[in-house]
């Protein structure tokens, strides 16, 4: 209002002599009316948002109780599947390609970057910037897929053993809503195996330890913050096909939601694949690391949306006439020239089965909040914090936000 004064006060000059009282009371009423707040446009469908929410923990107890379950899954994967916790890069070397081009689409590709490793003086501007000989182009972690394999050789594991990271990428082909952030979180493990244990006998095993560890997770909250369980007792283990003959005329996503309201929680078990009447496969996946006949993802039904929650991707890592047939199919064979692709062709880095834990997909369901944003911080538009509080859900803010932080 200083301003719309000040500006009043600078075109009195305009006015005539006579009567200039209504004439500046019309200019403010204006300047004024040109300045009310521009309604903002709705971020995503209101039918993802919950009518009635209130979150379960005021927000401090769910910082707390959110590091209690990352400090429970993180024991419990030491010990159950015997791995060892090691530290997660942030970036890869581009042209390596060991880091996860997830479904091949440009929009999934990484956010890359550029190292010029040139000496700077601190707090001196050079007239002449020395030449470049060791520029390195980086990328960000996506996931640790490949690069978890290798690390099983380098640190020796024998079967049996293997390691976890708490990994963090950026997905920036993502549209954010309730369970997709474009930061994502996620326990990224490995597990050397023999070529005796490529079965799907043993997938399912290892599938039941992890389905025990959130089971177990559950109960802990439960006990210690009086959050109801929502999970089923048992995980139902299904296919591609078996959800497609069910659902035959619904999306893959409408296929998974009815499959968990029906059971409560499934492991998919075969992902990558065209189906058998040639429809589309159940998920696009990379064609670098799971056997797509050997692989899958567990997923829940979450309370408090009431549609699918993915926790878990997973699978026995590809041998060398798997990676070679999936890259065929994919027409993207050009990577077997690539030092991962060739050496898993040459039989060089150990076999194994590895995937990744959602970490803010499992604090988000165990808390049961009605967004990922309450427990882990993403990059969103302003449009979607604000549509957030109008249903109740205070996303954490990356920055001020007017009317959030």
């Amino acid at each position: 209002l200083q301003l719309l004064d000040s500006e009043h006060r600078k075109n009195q000059g305009d006015f005539a002599s006579g009567d200039t009282t209504n004439q500046q009371e019309s200019l403010l009423s204006s300047k004024k009316a040109n300045m009310a707040p521009t309604v903002m446009k709705q971020y995503m469908e209101a039918s993802l948002l919950p009518s009635k929410y209130e979150a379960k923990l005021e927000k401090k107890k769910a910082l707390e109780a959110g590091a209690a379950i990352r400090r429970f899954v993180e024991g419990r994967l030491a010990k159950d599947l015997r791995m060892v916790m090691a530290p997660a890069p942030l970036a890869f070397e581009s042209s390596s390609k060991i880091n996860d081009d997830l479904d091949g689409s440009e929009a999934m590709r990484a956010v890359g970057f550029h190292i010029s490793n040139v000496p700077r003086d601190r707090g001196v501007v050079k007239e002449k910037e020395e030449a470049e000989e060791f520029g390195v182009d980086a990328e960000v972690v996506q996931s640790l897929a490949n690069w978890k394999r290798c690390m099983l050789k380098f640190f020796d594991f024998p079967v049996g053993e293997g390691l976890f990271c708490a990994s963090t990428s950026i997905r920036k082909g993502y549209k954010g809503d309730v369970t997709h952030s474009n930061v994502a979180e996620q326990w990224d493990w490995e597990l050397r195996i023999s070529n005796e244990q490529r079965n799907k006998e043993f997938l399912k095993k290892i599938v039941l330890k992890i389905w025990a560890i959130i089971k177990d997770a559950e109960r802990m909250v439960t006990s210690n913050y009086g959050i109801p369980p929502s999970l089923p007792a048992d995980l139902k283990f299904t296919d591609p096909e078996e959800l497609h003959g069910l659902w035959p005329d619904a999306d893959v996503h409408e296929r998974e939601t009815n499959a968990v309201r029906k059971w409560g929680a499934i492991f998919i078990v075969g992902m990558g694949w065209p189906l058998k009447d040639g429809s589309a496969p159940e998920e696009v996946r990379s064609p670098s690391y799971d056997d797509w006949n050997l692989n899958g993802d567990i997923i829940v039904h979450h309370p408090v949306t009431g549609y699918r929650h993915e926790l878990s991707s997973m699978g026995i890592r590809v041998d060398a006439e798997t990676l070679k047939a999936q890259l065929q199919h994919r027409n993207m064979t050009d990577l077997l020239q690539k030092p991962y692709h060739a050496a898993v062709v040459k039989d060089e880095l150990p076999l194994s089965i590895g995937g990744g834990i959602g970490i803010s997909r499992l604090v988000m369901l165990l808390l049961q909040t009605a967004h990922v944003g309450e427990v882990s911080i993403g990059v969103w538009h302003d449009a979607h914090f604000h549509q957030a509080k109008q249903a109740g859900i205070d996303i954490i803010p990356d920055r001020l936000i007017p009317g959030i932080l």
